[in-house]
């Protein structure tokens, strides 16, 4: 409520009190705050926060910003560990179409693997 009354500072004391007893939302809401004011390092080491305790919404927020900035190989380690906790992402599906196979290599379309044999 603070946030969309325009305070802030008050929004971003209640978030920092939430966050402190494990509140990973409000570690993400805190993280896009700090995104949305131009702080890009503040923005990330919450959502590494958030990331750490589980939260793969967090890892899918990292893997937008390293995308932002132009670090593809960044981004697809974010989006490599948030598809092995299970959040697959339409974004997931444009990177690798076929899926990622155990090993972590994204899986050949079905005419290509049946030819490698």
């Amino acid at each position: 409520m603070r946030e969309k009354a325009g305070d802030g500072e008050g929004a971003e004391a209640l978030y920092r009190r939430a966050a402190n007893t494990g509140d990973t939302d409000a570690l993400l809401d805190l993280a896009a705050m700090r995104k949305e004011a131009g702080d890009g390092e503040g923005a990330e080491a919450l959502y590494r926060r958030a990331a750490n305790t589980g939260n793969t919404s967090a890892l899918r927020s990292l893997e937008e910003m390293r995308e932002e900035i132009g670090d593809h190989t960044g981004a697809e380690a974010f989006a490599r560990q948030a598809a092995n906790a299970g959040n697959i992402s339409f974004r997931s599906t444009e990177r690798w179409p076929y899926g990622l196979d155990p090993d972590g290599t994204p899986t050949l379309p079905w005419s290509v693997a049946e030819d490698a044999t």
